[in-house]
């Protein structure tokens, strides 16, 4: 597992693999031959491996878009349709939501930021987004029955704020793999 740490960091970093990194990679998965894949599908096929991924390390190696399709990667490896930049006309006013993720029972609405808050500024995120979710419950409930909406960063944040999520991607592949165990603590709206 060392030689597959190292050799996706440099990867990430646009180093020059050497052939025992490359070696490494491709007995994982995650390269053929010199062909790598873009950086969030290399981050999510790490994630999938239980690779621990330095979140504060990684933020300053993506940016805001490959942090979003990480996280739509994430939801599809769940069974989950997904749609980025979703736009939406709710109550006269345009709403954009991140990613979407939904499947027969739930729409995940989430709001997913690259940088990190601390306290209040996150319960200010998190009443933005809920205020959003709420004026446009009625399309989002289009797609499914409940609506989850949630807030996920690149900080090691694992919060429960006013019913809402705000975690980590480590605390999403958690609310993802416990979502039916957590529907009496999230926010969910119907």
């Amino acid at each position: 597992m060392d030689c597959l740490i190292k050799s996706i960091w440099h990867a990430l970093e646009g180093s020059q693999l050497g052939a025992e990194e490359l070696a490494c990679l491709e007995r994982h998965g995650l390269a053929s031959g010199e062909l790598m894949p873009p950086r969030p599908l290399l981050v999510y096929r790490a994630l999938q491996l239980g690779v621990r991924i330095d979140l504060q390390r990684l933020s300053r190696l993506i940016d805001w878009d490959e942090f979003e399709q990480i996280v739509a990667l994430i939801l599809e490896g769940w069974g989950y349709s997904v749609q980025r930049g979703l736009r939406l006309e709710c109550a006269r006013r345009k709403a954009e939501f991140d990613v979407v993720g939904w499947n027969r029972h739930m729409v995940l609405a989430l709001e997913v930021k690259h940088w990190k808050y601390g306290g209040g500024r996150w319960e200010s995120v998190v009443g933005a987004h809920v205020e959003k979710t709420r004026a446009c419950l009625p399309k989002l409930k289009a797609l499914a029955p409940l609506v989850i909406p949630a807030v996920v960063t690149l900080s090691s944040t694992n919060a429960l704020i006013g019913g809402v999520p705000v975690v980590s991607i480590y605390g999403l592949l958690d609310l993802l793999r416990n979502i039916e165990d957590l529907r009496d603590k999230v926010l969910v709206l119907f």
